[in-house]
């Protein structure tokens, strides 16, 4: 026996091709047939099916005339030469307020020792963030 990766010879073709026609003379006609089909089907293919391809294609279509007409109903911005109205964000002793409370909080970190004890184990960490 020859082994597999050798080139084959022309008496190698001659008893292939032979036992090829030996195994063909033994086949029946329906099943000769039978494989022609098949082999047939296989090499022309289904066509491809589109089942999603509308569906999706309508749904980006409708988002994205959803989105034009969310947006034109955006109130325009007001023309260059128009000054615009200026809102009034709170009353002078609400901001006071707020203040306050900021500096109470910043207060609070200035007197713990806890805060700096945690800042000085996360150093590596925060400096590894930047």
């Amino acid at each position: 026996m020859t082994p597999p990766n050798a080139p084959r010879t022309a008496a190698d073709d001659a008893a292939l091709r032979a036992l090829y026609g030996r195994a063909q003379a033994r086949i029946s006609a329906a099943t000769t047939a039978r494989l022609h089909r098949a082999r047939h089907a296989a090499t022309t293919g289904a066509p491809a099916r589109r089942g999603w391809a509308w569906p999706v294609a309508a749904g980006f279509a409708a988002l994205f005339a959803l989105a034009i007409g969310v947006q034109s109903l955006a109130p325009l911005p007001p023309a260059t030469g128009e000054a615009a109205p200026v809102p009034v964000l709170a009353e002078a002793d609400g901001a006071a307020s707020i203040e306050d409370g900021v500096a109470d909080a910043l207060a609070t970190y200035e007197e713990s020792p806890d805060f700096y004890l945690w800042l000085a184990a996360n150093e590596s960490t925060l400096l590894a963030m930047e």
